[in-house]
């Protein structure tokens, strides 16, 4: 460093003022222009690049006001997620019980598989009508079946009649009993009326059981 200070002393020492000011400006010229041409291109393209990011950014955040606009309902910009958190729980309790349906009919096709395939089932149906009678106190006149076969198919599989005397409400209560025996039972018809003394209640049910013959 001390070398190139004593070369420009030695430089200078000979030149006049004018002459010193002179080469110092070209030099300071010259030194100007290369670094405009050097870095000129450089600070055009940070620049360029700034502008073009700052596009994205202004872009990005119009996108995300947009989004948050549609998003926002009275004000509440959680409409939505709320709103899906509750159609979720929603699907979870509608599955849940929809297990819980399709469990309770396999337990009860499994119940039933039994009862629709073997004649020896429907004389324990048969036994049922008599232990329900004693159960809400009607006395049991009469019992007639009759076993249809439908070749097969889906269809009545037996053809009942039940004689039934007591009160009415007892036997109110035996008829919807049997409605709702684990077989697929349908009381088609009935006749409840008093007996000739007007004493009591006789009734003549009529019941259909569905089934498969096998």
């Amino acid at each position: 460093m001390n070398k190139i200070l004593l070369s420009l002393d030695s430089f200078f020492k000979d030149k006049s003022n004018s002459e010193k000011w002179m080469i110092i400006s070209m030099i300071t010229i010259v030194i100007g222009y290369l670094s405009y041409s050097l870095f000129l291109p450089y600070a055009e393209d940070k620049y360029k690049k700034s502008i073009a990011r700052k596009r994205q950014l202004d872009k990005s955040l119009m996108a995300n006001k947009q989004y948050l606009a549609g998003i926002t309902v009275n004000g509440d910009r959680d409409f939505y997620i709320k709103k899906y958190d509750n159609d979720i729980l929603k699907l979870e309790k509608d599955i849940k019980k929809t297990n819980g349906d399709i469990n309770y009919i396999s337990s009860k096709l499994e119940e039933l598989s039994p009862l629709l395939f073997n004649k020896e089932s429907w004389s324990k149906f048969l036994d049922s009508i008599t232990a329900e009678a004693r159960e809400q106190k009607v006395k049991i006149d009469y019992i007639n079946n009759e076993y249809v076969d439908s070749n097969g198919s889906f269809g009545h599989v037996l053809e009942i009649a039940v004689g039934a005397i007591g009160d009415y409400r007892n036997i109110t209560k035996f008829i919807n009993k049997l409605e709702k025996n684990i077989l697929v039972t349908d009381v088609y018809q009935m006749d409840i009326r008093l007996d000739e003394n007007k004493t009591t209640n006789i009734a003549d049910i009529n019941i259909s059981v569905w089934g498969i013959n096998h």
